[in-house]
C-alpha cells in the first residue's frame, strides 16, 4: 500500500493539529499579568507555565518521535490530542500555581505528540523540495495562530480571564481530535515501522546527532526559538506595564505584528521553488540578526512601541523564512528514523529555548532595555550558526 497523497484536506488537517501547540503559548500571553495577580505570584514566577509546557512539548517529542516510528501515527496522534484537551481542562479550573504548571505539564506532553507525528507524516507523503513546500505551507497556514490567537486571547481574557482560554483551548482540541480522527489516515505502512527498544533508541539519537551538519542545524534552530521565546516571555509585560495597552490592546499589537511571520513562510514556500534552501536561509539569519539591534536602538533612543515592532516584526519576517529551511534541510539528511529525527528537530530547541521565558520575565522586570539586550545578542548568533552549518551541506543539498 502506498502513501496517502498530499491533499489540501490533509494539509489543512496536518496544520490545525500543529496549531495546537502555539494556541496554547499565545492565547494566554496577555493574561499572564493578571494571572500573577490572581495567583498571588511575581510576573516572572507566572512564566514557569509557559517554560514548564514548552520542555515537555520538547522533552516529549523524544518519546512520542520513536513511538511514531513503532506503532504508526495515527494512535500516538489520537492519544496526545486526548491529553492536551484533559490538561486544558485542569489547567482550567487551576486554584494555586503549583496545579496550573502540572496541568501544563500534560499539556505540554499531548502537544509533543501531536507535532512529531506530524513532522514525520509530512516525511512519510514527500520528499526533498516537495517536503519543503509541505513544511513551509504548514508553517504558513500554522503562522495564522500568533495573528488570530493573541486577539481571541484577548477578547476572552478581557471578559472570562485566563481560565476562560485554557477552557477555550479544551474546546478547540475536542474539535481538533474529532477532525483527525475522520481526515487524517495512517501515513506509515506496517512493514515500513520499526521495532522499539530503550537502548536502539538512545543509540539512534546519539548517531543523528553526531552528523555534524544536522547538529548545527540543531544548534540555529535553537537559537531561532530562543529569540522567539525571549520576544514572547517579555512582550505582554512591557507592552502594558511599559506602554500602558490593555488585555485587549496588546492582543491586538501582538497579532498584527505576527503577520510578518506568515509572509515570512508564505515568502520561504513560494522562493524554495526558484532559488537554494541555503540561500533562503542566509536570508532569514540575516532578517534575524539586524532585528535585535533595531530593538535595542529604538529602546536606547525612546522611540517608543512603534521602534520595538519595527524591529519584531524584522524578526518574526526571517523566522517565518528560516524556521522551514533549516527543517527541511535537516530532514533531507535523513535517510531513515525520520520520526526520531523529527523529534530531535523538535525537542532540542524547544527545551533550551524553554529558559528563555524566565529569564526574559526576570530582565523585563528590571527595565526593558536588557530585554532588547537579549534579543540584540541572540540575532548574530544566529547567522553565526546557519553560515556554520551551510558550509557542511555540499553532501546533503
Amino acid at each position: 500500500m502506498s502513501a496517502p497523497a498530499v491533499t489540501l484536506k490533509l494539509t489543512l488537517s496536518l496544520a490545525v493539529v500543529v496549531a495546537l501547540g502555539p494556541a496554547a503559548i499565545d492565547m494566554y500571553l496577555a493574561s499572564m499579568p493578571q494571572m500573577s495577580t490572581d495567583l498571588k505570584v511575581s510576573y516572572a514566577a507566572t512564566q514557569w507555565t509557559l517554560t514548564i509546557f514548552l520542555m515537555t512539548m520538547g522533552l516529549g517529542q523524544l518519546i512520542f518521535g520513536p513511538l511514531s516510528d513503532a506503532y504508526g501515527r495515527r494512535k500516538p496522534l489520537i492519544l496526545g490530542i486526548v491529553t492536551y484537551m484533559i490538561a486544558a481542562w485542569m489547567a482550567s479550573i487551576a486554584t494555586s500555581l503549583e496545579w496550573l504548571i502540572t496541568a501544563r505539564l500534560f499539556q505540554g506532553l499531548g502537544a509533543a505528540t501531536a507535532i512529531v507525528v506530524v513532522m514525520s507524516m509530512v516525511r512519510d507523503v514527500a520528499e526533498e523540495q516537495q517536503a519543503a513546500q509541505l513544511y513551509a505551507l504548514l508553517n504558513s497556514i500554522v503562522a495564522l495562530g500568533p495573528i488570530i490567537a493573541p486577539a481571541i486571547g484577548g477578547v476572552i481574557g478581557a471578559h472570562y480571564g485566563w481560565q476562560g482560554i485554557m477552557l477555550f483551548l479544551a474546546g478547540l482540541g475536542t474539535l481538533v481530535m474529532i477532525n483527525s480522527v475522520f481526515n487524517i489516515p495512517e501515513t506509515l505502512q506496517t512493514y515500513q515501522r520499526e521495532r522499539i527498544a530503550l537502548k536502539s533508541i538512545f543509540l539512534v539519537y546519539i548517531n543523528i546527532l553526531k552528523q555534524r551538519f544536522f547538529l548545527l542545524q540543531l544548534l540555529a534552530l535553537s537559537a531561532v526559538f530562543f529569540f522567539l521565546f525571549a520576544y514572547i516571555g517579555g512582550s505582554s509585560f512591557i507592552y502594558q506595564n511599559n506602554y500602558g495597552l490593555s488585555v485587549e490592546q496588546f492582543g491586538l499589537v501582538f497579532g498584527l505584528t505576527s503577520i510578518s511571520l506568515i509572509v515570512g513562510a508564505s515568502l520561504s514556500a513560494y522562493l524554495v521553488k526558484k532559488i537554494p534552501l541555503s540561500k533562503l536561509a542566509y536570508l532569514g539569519a540575516f532578517c534575524m540578526s539586524i532585528a535585535g539591534f533595531v530593538c535595542l536602538i529604538a529602546e536606547f533612543f525612546s522611540f517608543g512601541l512603534l521602534g520595538i515592532v519595527s524591529g519584531i516584526a524584522c524578526a518574526l519576517l526571517g523566522l517565518g523564512i528560516l524556521e522551514a529551511t533549516i527543517m527541511a534541510l535537516a530532514m533531507n539528511s535523513q535517510a531513515q528514523n525520520l520520526g526520531a529525527s523529527a523529534a530531535l528537530l523538535g525537542a532540542i530547541p524547544m527545551v533550551l529555548a524553554s529558559i528563555a521565558t524566565p529569564i526574559a520575565g526576570v530582565l523585563v522586570e528590571v527595565h526593558a532595555l536588557y530585554w532588547v539586550s537579549l534579543l540584540a545578542l541572540i540575532g548574530p548568533l544566529i547567522l553565526v550558526l546557519v553560515h556554520r552549518a551551510l558550509k557542511r551541506q555540499t553532501a546533503y543539498v
